[in-house]
C-alpha cells in the first residue's frame, strides 16, 4: 500500500509540473514572447513584454495545504493542518457530529443522530467541553495567561474523576475553585472575592469548601516544593498588583515588598515565628500598604490613599487591618530598619489607624 501511495504522489507531481511548464511556455498572441508572470491576487497570467492578460481566473493547481516542511521533502507534504488535539478528552476533541442540512431528509438525519447517540461514549467529554468553555471565559475576563487556563482544565478533569465534591456541588463553584487553585500553582494568585466577581453564581464559602475538598481528594499538600503540592501564598504575591491600583510608585512597592519579606519570611522557622505569622497574606498585604501610605509624601498631584480605599482593593475589613497593625506596632521600627527603610522614631510612632477618621 505504501508503494501505491508513493506512486500516486509521484504521478500527481509529474502531472502538476507538466501543466505548469505548458502554462509558462506558451507564446503571447500580441508580441510572441514567452515570458509570463502570474498575479496570484487576481488569478491572471500576464505577459511581461506587452502586458497582455494571457489567462484570467487561473486555478492554482498546487496543494491546498502549506507546511514549512515542504522544502525538506521531495514534493508537497500531504499532511493537512487542523485544530490541536485535547489530551484531556477521550476522543482528543476530534469527534464527529451528525447534523441535518438543506436537501437532507430530516427523518434520515434524526435516525442517524439517534444511532450515533446510542453508540457515543463521549457524554463526559461533552460536560468537560462545556466546563472548559466556562473556565476559558473566566480566565479571559480576569486577563489570566493561557498557562492558568490549561492548569485549571487539568484540575477540573481530575476533580471530576476523583473528587466527590466536584460531582455534588454546583459547577460554577467548582470552576471558581479550580481557577483559584490553578492561579496559586502557576504563580498568579487571586483572592476568592476576585474570582467570585467573575463567577457571581458561586458563593465565597462554597468556593473555599470545594477548594479544600479538591486539595484533599487530589492529595495535594500545602507546601509548594513539588508540582503535586499547593504553592504557599506570600504577601509579596499581592502587593505589586494592589499597590499599583491605588497609585503607589515603584520605589514604594519595592520598599513594601522588602518589609513583607522581613515581617513574614518565606521559609519561617520555629524560633523566628511571630504572633502575626498566622494571619492571612491578603490582610498582611493590606496592612503593609496602609503603613506605606502614611509614610508617603503627599503632593498636589498625588494624595495618600485612605484606609477605605486600601481595604476595598484588598477585600478585607478595616478593623482587621487595624488589629494586625496593633500586633506589629511594637516591632515595626525594627522590621522597617531590617527592610532598609530610613524612618525616624517619630514617623513610626505616627503610624496608626486614627490618621483618617471616619466621616
Amino acid at each position: 500500500m505504501e508503494n501505491t501511495r508513493t506512486t500516486n504522489t509521484t504521478h500527481d507531481t509529474i502531472t502538476y509540473n507538466v501543466a505548469l511548464r505548458m502554462k509558462y511556455e506558451q507564446r503571447c498572441e500580441d508580441c510572441g514572447e514567452s515570458d509570463f508572470v502570474e498575479d496570484h491576487a487576481c488569478g491572471d497570467l500576464i505577459c511581461r513584454s506587452c502586458g497582455r492578460v494571457a489567462e484570467s481566473h487561473v486555478i492554482d493547481e498546487g496543494s491546498e495545504w502549506r507546511t514549512f516542511g515542504d522544502k525538506d521533502k521531495e514534493g508537497a507534504d500531504p499532511n493537512r493542518v487542523g485544530g490541536p488535539t485535547n489530551v484531556l478528552l477521550r476522543d482528543g476533541g476530534l469527534s464527529t457530529m451528525i447534523s441535518g442540512g438543506k436537501g437532507v431528509d430530516k427523518g434520515l438525519a434524526t435516525n442517524l443522530q439517534r444511532m450515533q447517540a446510542r453508540t457515543d461514549n463521549t457524554g463526559q467529554d461533552k460536560a468537560l467541553v462545556m466546563a472548559f468553555r466556562d473556565i476559558s471565559r473566566v480566565c479571559s475576563a480576569m486577563k489570566l495567561p493561557d498557562v492558568v487556563r490549561h492548569q485549571a482544565n487539568e484540575y477540573f478533569r481530575d476533580a471530576l474523576e476523583k473528587s466527590k465534591a466536584a460531582k455534588t456541588r454546583a459547577q460554577s463553584a467548582v470552576i471558581a475553585a479550580v481557577v483559584f487553585l490553578a492561579c496559586r500553582q502557576t504563580g498568579y494568585p487571586r483572592t476568592f472575592k476576585e474570582i467570585r466577581a467573575y463567577v457571581p453564581q458561586a458563593r465565597v464559602k462554597d468556593i473555599g469548601r470545594i477548594y479544600k475538598a479538591i486539595v484533599s481528594d487530589l492529595k495535594l499538600k500545602e507546601q509548594g516544593e513539588f508540582r503535586s503540592e499547593v504553592v504557599s501564598i506570600h504577601p509579596e504575591n499581592f502587593l505589586r498588583r494592589f499597590m499599583s491600583t491605588v497609585g503607589f510608585t515603584n520605589v514604594e512597592m519595592m520598599s513594601a515588598i522588602a518589609l513583607a519579606n522581613v515581617a513574614k519570611p518565606k521559609h519561617d522557622s520555629v524560633d523566628a515565628h511571630q504572633a502575626w505569622h498566622g494571619k492571612s497574606p491578603i490582610t498582611m498585604a493590606g496592612t503593609i500598604m496602609w503603613i506605606m501610605s502614611q509614610l508617603m509624601q503627599e503632593t498636589d498631584t498625588r494624595k495618600k490613599p485612605s484606609l477605605q480605599d486600601i481595604c476595598a482593593v484588598c477585600g478585607v475589613a478595616e478593623q482587621t487591618v487595624c488589629n494586625l497593625l496593633k500586633e506589629m506596632k511594637p516591632q515595626l521600627g525594627v522590621l522597617m530598619h531590617e527592610a532598609g527603610m530610613t524612618c525616624s522614631q517619630e514617623d513610626v510612632a505616627k503610624i496608626s489607624c486614627d490618621v483618617y477618621p471616619k466621616v
